[in-house]
């Protein structure tokens, strides 16, 4: 398990730093395929802007750029923390990791919806 929550976390860095440190000396950055072309936002609108805030400390800024994944970010983080010191069992079992990420996808399909109404 710890092999693979390392890997993983390999990957994601591998990507966002390159991206956050063109992002930040460019001013240019990925535009919401989502957003261009249907007008609506999707699940994962502000996730550019919100590392970005992060990257400069502004938690309440970083928040408000997209609540849902900020908090499933917090969420996620101490789960991969809880299998890699491996001292809470159940946290590593399948049945707990799929129905957290029922959950996670739940939340962000009811986001996705939310704001798109209002």
């Amino acid at each position: 398990m710890r092999k693979r929550i390392l890997k993983i976390y390999a990957a994601v860095l591998a990507v966002c730093i390159p991206y956050l440190i063109w992002s930040l000396t460019t001013g240019i950055y990925i535009p919401c395929f989502s957003l261009a072309t249907t007008g609506l936002q999707c699940p994962g609108c502000g996730i550019s802007r919100m590392f970005l805030a992060l990257a400069r400390f502004d938690i309440a800024g970083a928040f408000s750029y997209n609540p849902v994944v900020f908090i499933l970010l917090i969420l996620w983080n101490v789960i991969a923390i809880l299998c890699f010191t491996e001292k809470i069992r159940f946290v590593q079992s399948k049945r707990f990791l799929y129905s957290s990420l029922g959950v996670s996808v739940t939340a962000l399909m009811t986001f996705w919806i939310v704001r798109n109404i209002s």
